[in-house]
């Protein structure tokens, strides 16, 4: 008995050792190790969702308007390349209502990240920390690209809070059948008129014709300060406020003489209608848009579709060089600002798309985006035509003040000196020394 226990016990061990020991897999048996099967080894993490709201001003939802169109087409392209982020558009209107919306949303600070900015208001909100300074949001590239000039306007305090979208490049539009009647050439960008040019063909400009009709060299908006004479300021080098906006120097001899010229026009040389320097905008389009008024409208460029869907025989040209011997345009800007959440998600996406409505591929994916030239060096969008690349052309000379937010109340006795100026009731000297303390107050309390 002994015996057979002890044989049972040796095959018993026997058998866990065979079920423990390793087994040789066959040959036609040998395949890959498998893959890892779990979804979170191979998937990326979702993009996280944001919601930016946009602000716009003249935007209707579902409108067949230009800025419905456009609108709507550059939110639906920026979404479909980025998906993560939804764009919630609000528009607001270009009057005191739409002011106090965009105020209100400001004030409360949510429920607004990109917005149109007025130059006038951007320092404020700047200074109130309302904005996000776009400069970590700018590559090198971009630095590369826009004009020099196009952050003029968006810097406050040394930084720069707005993406610049297009100028309203100024220039002069020549009625080109008065040109050839009487026989005027046009001048070009490469060989735009001096001064004394553009006055002598103004003058050759200025006549009578056997029906009695009088026509006329030159006219520009220039009541109560309308800008679109602004560039004759420049020309000789003087400026409206020093580069960095905390002194007024147009009392000074460079921008003295500039008013001057311009006063000239109409009270020496009379190329000017009898009107000149009390007709608004409408009025001065008017006198040129009948044909047989006038010859030369310094204007911005959007009257041209106006005056292309009248087949107008118009030339765009460069306005006339003064003393510093340069080509010197002005214009009002186009501006989108980011609200400053403080979230940064929310901010680069608010950014990105900021860049996107101000950038050279928007111009690209939407027809009829493009109102004015933009500040960008590859943005050639506007350029659909001769006349047009002439307005985008001239962006590249433009001169522009730094923002400050002085009163209404000083504009209006700015554009009051001004007038005065045309109209021949002050010396340009003496409007600008009137006016010099009163600015120079608001500017000084402005940099305090």
């Amino acid at each position: 008995m002994k015996r057979l226990f002890a044989l049972l016990a040796l095959l018993t061990m026997a058998a866990l050792f065979a079920a423990c020991a390793p087994v040789a897999p066959a040959p036609q048996q040998t395949q890959a190790p498998l893959a890892p099967t779990s979804p979170a080894a191979t998937q990326a993490p979702a993009a996280k969702q944001i919601t930016i709201t946009f602000y716009q001003r003249g935007y209707v939802a579902g409108g067949n308007d230009a800025t419905a169109i456009t609108t709507d087409k550059a939110v639906e392209i920026f979404q479909k390349n980025n998906p993560n982020v939804k764009i919630q558009v609000v528009g607001i209107p270009w009057t005191a209502e739409g002011d106090t919306k965009l105020e209100a949303a400001l004030a409360a600070k949510s429920g607004i990240n990109v917005f149109r900015v007025t130059s006038p208001n951007l320092p404020r909100y700047a200074k109130q920390g309302v904005l996000s300074n776009i400069e970590p949001y700018l590559t090198d590239e971009d630095k590369k690209d826009f004009y020099p000039s196009g952050f003029d306007v968006a810097r406050v305090d040394g930084k720069i809070w707005a993406w610049p979208l297009w100028v309203t490049a100024i220039t002069n539009f020549a009625n080109t059948d008065i040109f050839k009647e009487r026989g005027v050439a046009l001048p070009t960008m490469d060989k735009p008129w001096t001064w004394d040019q553009f006055v002598e063909a103004a003058k050759k400009l200025t006549f009578k014709r056997a029906d009695g009709t009088q026509v006329y060299g030159f006219t520009a908006s220039s009541k109560w300060g309308a800008v679109e004479y602004y560039p004759l300021l420049y020309i000789d080098g003087g400026r409206i406020l020093s580069p960095d906006g905390t002194k007024f120097v147009e009392n000074q001899p460079e921008g003295v003489s500039a008013l001057q010229k311009l006063a000239d026009l109409a009270l020496v040389d009379k190329v000017t209608p009898p009107d000149f320097g009390t007709v608004d905008q409408a009025g001065v389009r008017a006198q040129f848009k009948d044909r047989k008024t006038v010859a030369i409208l310094m204007s911005t460029p959007g009257f041209i579709p106006d005056l292309e869907k009248e087949n107008f025989p118009l030339a765009v040209i460069p306005p006339p060089m003064g003393a510093m011997n340069k080509l010197v345009t002005n214009g009002a800007f186009g501006l989108y600002a980011v609200v400053n959440t403080g979230d940064a998600d929310t901010l680069k996406a608010a950014h990105q798309f900021a860049k996107y409505l101000t950038g050279s591929q928007v111009a690209k994916d939407v027809p009829g985006y493009q109102l004015a030239p933009g500040l960008r060096k590859s943005n050639t969008g506007y350029s659909t035509n001769a006349n047009r690349a002439v307005v985008a052309k001239m962006v590249e000379y433009g001169v522009y003040e730094a923002p400050v937010a002085t009163s209404a109340e000083l504009g209006n006795n700015y554009g009051a000196a001004l007038q005065a100026i045309i109209l021949g009731k002050k010396t340009p000297k003496q409007a600008m020394d009137e006016i010099a303390p009163e600015y120079q107050k608001e500017l000084d309390a402005l940099s305090k």
